[in-house]
């Protein structure tokens, strides 16, 4: 069952049973992925970032989950990208969050997390690294 949001995101939860899902609906891998995730035994959370906004401040917690910077969000080859930035442009964190806010198709991949772990979903089965039994996260709670 997808729970899909219209509004601005609060904070990021950390609960081990829930899914949450990033990503741009148009990019062939995000639709992939999502299929995976939604036969999760997690409860998903989908945030298609086309319709709601994600804060700046949940774009920094994404990236320290990932240990990354806002900006290696950001995929610099895209047409939209090379249009206002050269390809090596420096892009700060400010800069960054406001790209992908006014830009929601220049995110690189899809992003997943679940409790305290995050993942780039580079390819429709690494959402498979967050979605293990339930039976595994009912120990922390």
């Amino acid at each position: 069952m997808t729970n899909q949001n219209d509004n601005k995101m609060g904070v990021l939860t950390e609960n081990e049973r829930q899914l949450n899902f990033y990503y741009y609906p148009e990019h062939k891998i995000s639709k992939e992925a999502l299929a995976y995730a939604e036969s999760s035994d997690a409860k998903l959370h989908a945030i298609n970032i086309a319709k709601t906004k994600v804060t700046g401040t949940q774009w920094v917690e994404l990236a320290e989950m990932l240990g990354v910077k806002v900006a290696d969000f950001l995929e610099k080859d895209h047409p939209a990208f090379k249009e206002k930035f050269d390809k090596d442009t420096e892009v700060g964190t400010e800069d960054a969050v406001k790209i992908l806010q006014n830009n929601p198709e220049l995110l690189i991949f899809p992003i997943a997390t679940r409790g305290k772990k995050a993942v780039y979903v580079k390819m429709m089965t690494d959402i498979l690294q967050l979605t293990k039994p339930d039976s595994q996260y009912n120990k922390n709670e």
